[in-house]
């Protein structure tokens, strides 16, 4: 590097307050020859990324190059948030949330979410280095981990099914620790599967591209988190830009995704979610009913979920912890709750979505938690069966792990049926009446500590 040296720029702006909850690009020139950037950046009064924190700034950084700043990003880099106040790129590393690469010449963009304002607004300077080494060649793209190279020495297991994770988070986003601890935690807990859906990122799916998972399924995804609502896709190969501060602009990132094949859920649609603000949007797969402990507001999920089952949707009901830490004790944990998916070919994350997106999926409070398996004669969880003439319809359920817990049939009218589990391996069988409900759906709830938890829930089986 005898012929390297370094360049620096400063770039100070300032946003008022009624440019809050909007999104500003900072353009600046990448020199020819640059094989490594940082950025650092500051702003006045910050106040955290919290939402229920009010009175001061928050400002959300990420990167774009020289292929476009403008929706949909053609020249996404990466995004961190509020989570870091300096980063670097250069041909072969990056900060997590960054991803690494050519460093073209043109006009790049720092991109700033200006996620809340103080009374007085925000005044913000960011630093930029540039260290130029015309010498050196420019490396390709890393690789991502896609549905294609995903890959896992799962065995098939006669019965069809599989646990694991849906829903967390690495230091590639807000959580704190390195996607192979992640991939270690979920093995040890025997779980099947593992999504990382770090926020508007994809620099980790470039990490989990060179890991070798062992019998772990590595399935790819990305929560696109906006302020107005968050959503997961699953099986992605792209970025989704986030930047949807409209309506129409949010479902034209979701039919985006839907278009390219991925499978797309609607994130913890409660109060303290945060909310899912557009709720008249419709053409996603899932609903995330269960966020974590039940305990953290998942029966107003639930309730939403049902609010559109009602409507006539068939949206899929998932669960994920969105677990953030490892290294410190912390409610949400990997694998609680655990979302189960029927796949009765060889697990790859390509079945396993498969699965999903058929609805043949429950979920249960832990790993080794209580399991309830739902059927109408050769239906089952996310089928749909004919209409009886009689308005009334055998179902089944099978209850793993439940001895102590109610067993609940649910529609559309609410509680049909409840039943007392007495044994750990029970299957009970029920005439409930559907002549007014699309669906019937059954759940395990607890009778003791906590009256009415629920432990476990089940997708629908549907009635046309």
């Amino acid at each position: 590097m005898s012929g390297a040296r370094w360049t620096e720029q400063r770039l100070e702006g300032y946003l008022a307050p009624d440019q809050a909850q909007q999104y500003h690009n900072v353009p600046f020139e990448m020199p020819q020859g640059v094989r490594r950037l940082e950025v650092s950046y500051e702003y006045s009064h910050p106040i955290g990324s919290d939402p229920h924190l009010t009175g001061g700034n928050t400002l959300d950084i990420g990167l774009f190059d020289q292929r476009g700043a403008d929706y949909p990003g053609r020249g996404f880099r990466g995004w961190t948030g509020s989570a870091r106040s300096a980063f670097f790129i250069a041909h072969d590393d990056a900060t997590p949330g960054y991803l690494p690469g050519p460093l073209a010449p043109g006009e790049w963009n720092v991109s700033l979410g200006f996620y809340k304002s103080a009374p007085e607004g925000c005044h913000y300077t960011i630093a930029l280095r540039f260290l130029i080494d015309e010498d050196r060649e420019a490396p390709a793209p890393p690789t991502l981990l896609t549905l294609a190279n995903s890959r896992a020495s799962l065995p098939a297991r006669a019965s069809g099914w599989y646990r694991g994770e849906l829903h967390c988070h690495s230091y590639h986003s807000d959580g704190d620790s390195d996607p192979r601890d992640l991939i270690a935690t979920a093995r040890a807990l025997g779980l099947d599967f593992l999504a990382i859906t770090d926020h508007n990122s994809i620099s980790h799916l470039a990490a989990l591209a060179k890991l070798d998972p062992g019998d772990l399924v590595l399935i790819p995804g990305c929560e696109v988190t906006t302020y107005k609502g968050h959503w997961n896709v699953w099986g992605l190969e792209e970025w989704i830009d986030f930047r949807t501060l409209t309506p129409d602009l949010m479902r034209q990132s979701i039919r985006r995704a839907v278009e390219l094949g991925y499978l797309t859920s609607c994130n913890h649609p409660r109060a303290m979610g945060p909310p899912w603000e557009f709720k008249s949007i419709t053409g996603q797969h899932c609903i995330e009913v269960w966020n974590g402990p039940w305990q953290l507001f998942n029966s107003e999920s639930l309730a939403y979920w049902e609010s559109r089952l009602r409507s006539g949707e068939r949206l899929v009901a998932v669960g994920g912890s969105d677990a953030h830490y490892l290294s410190r004790p912390h409610i949400a944990r990997i694998g609680t709750p655990t979302t189960w998916i029927y796949c009765p070919d060889v697990p790859t994350a390509a079945a396993l979505l498969d699965g999903l997106r058929a609805g043949h999926a429950f979920i249960s409070d832990a790993p080794d938690g209580p399991q309830v398996y739902l059927e109408c004669g050769d239906a089952m969880m996310g089928d749909c069966v004919p209409r009886p003439a009689g308005g009334s319809l055998d179902v089944s359920a099978r209850v793993v792990n439940g001895a102590g817990l109610r067993l609940e049939f649910h529609s559309t009218e609410g509680r049909l049926a409840q039943v007392g589990i007495y044994s750990e391996n029970q299957s009970i069988r029920l005439n409930v009446p559907v002549e007014n409900t699309p669906y019937v759906r059954a759940q395990l709830v607890e009778t003791a500590g906590e009256p009415g938890m629920v432990r476990a829930l089940t997708n629908p089986i549907y009635i046309e």
